[in-house]
């Protein structure tokens, strides 16, 4: 008669338990850094687009389209052309009717680090005008793990990213 060789011992069972807990604590730590950097690269993309996309309408609307760091999570992307009843255009200043493009947060363990963010005299705004130029200057990106990366803005419009 053949013994009955079914399941697993509990010497079996502890040993693949052991296996699993060491592959977990080399895997976690990495999927923790991969998670933290994806999110950091994507507010970056996300910033460089939300730029470009302030150029082109700018240069659509042949108008001012301003962006307004205005906190460590947020910024806005706004056109400056005064509209509606108290809007003065051309004064960085979101007001009246201006029409708001983009009001973005940033991702959760990403942050704007506004100390060395800074477009020229006013800090933290920067504009483009109808022709796509705008005021220079760089916006940085901070994950929790203190990675960072800029955003930089050429007078003439061009915007690149660059790892810190």
């Amino acid at each position: 008669m053949i013994p009955n060789t079914r399941g697993l011992t509990i010497i079996e069972l502890m040993v693949v338990i052991g296996i699993l807990a060491i592959l977990a604590g080399f895997v976690v730590p990495n999927f923790i850094n991969w998670r933290s950097g994806a999110a950091l690269r994507g507010a970056v993309n996300n910033l460089k687009g939300d730029l470009e996309l302030a150029k082109a309408r700018a240069i659509r609307e042949n108008n001012y389209v301003a962006v307004h760091f205005y906190s460590p999570d947020r910024y806005k992307v706004f056109l400056d052309n005064g509209a509606g009843p108290g809007g003065v255009s051309d004064n960085w200043i979101r007001d009246g009717d201006e029409p708001l493009l983009r009001d973005r947060e940033m991702p959760g363990g990403v942050s704007i680090d506004l100390g060395p963010t800074s477009f020229g005299t006013l800090g933290d705004k920067t504009r483009f005008n109808g022709r796509g130029h705008c005021t220079a200057g760089s916006a940085y990106l901070v994950n929790s793990k203190g990675v960072t990366m800029r955003v930089k803005v050429t007078r003439l419009g061009l915007i690149t990213i660059i790892r810190q």
